[in-house]
């Protein structure tokens, strides 16, 4: 099963961030592409690269893969990825589409929403209800690293009987 990980890429920390999550897969038996590692179209060195050359690359890498992983985030090409991956396995081809899974790290998911606290006062973390929806609707939410390779593992172990 191949795995796409799809998120914020440009921040340091979030390459390497990326990088650890692709190892986590590797290291538990899963194909990955990483867009980090795509210096075809990551070399900022060069002048050539355009929106185009960026996005058939990216659909062509997505469309090798079986499985979007979604860092949530507010991130608009990692969700017109997760959008595009959702369409090819609900309306294209199912059997080898197999979805999209959302990775929800933010540690104020486990704060509970106080009613008495309104906008920025309420410490309770919010995600776009559509986007939620659409993923609970695909391979759903894990809400840690472990929950996720747990999920794969299983998804994989059906699908790949």
């Amino acid at each position: 099963m191949k795995v796409y990980i799809g998120g914020p890429m440009f921040e340091a920390s979030d390459v390497l961030y990326n990088r650890r999550l692709r190892d986590l897969l590797l290291n538990n038996g899963f194909e990955v592409y990483c867009p980090n590692d795509n210096e075809e179209i990551n070399d900022k060195s060069r002048t050539d690269i355009t929106g185009e050359k960026i996005y058939e690359s990216d659909v062509q890498k997505l469309e090798d893969c079986n499985v979007f992983l979604c860092r949530l985030s507010e991130d608009p090409g990692t969700l017109w990825e997760c959008g595009y991956m959702d369409c090819l396995a609900k309306k294209v081809n199912p059997k080898k589409y197999y979805g999209c899974i959302g990775l929800a790290t933010d540690i104020r998911l486990s704060t509970a929403p106080d009613p008495s606290k309104s906008g920025i006062d309420n410490q309770s973390m919010y995600y776009n209800q559509f986007m939620i929806g659409g993923l609970k609707l695909s391979l759903g939410v894990a809400l840690s690293e472990e929950d996720l390779i747990e999920r794969l593992i299983k998804l994989r172990a059906v699908r790949e009987v």
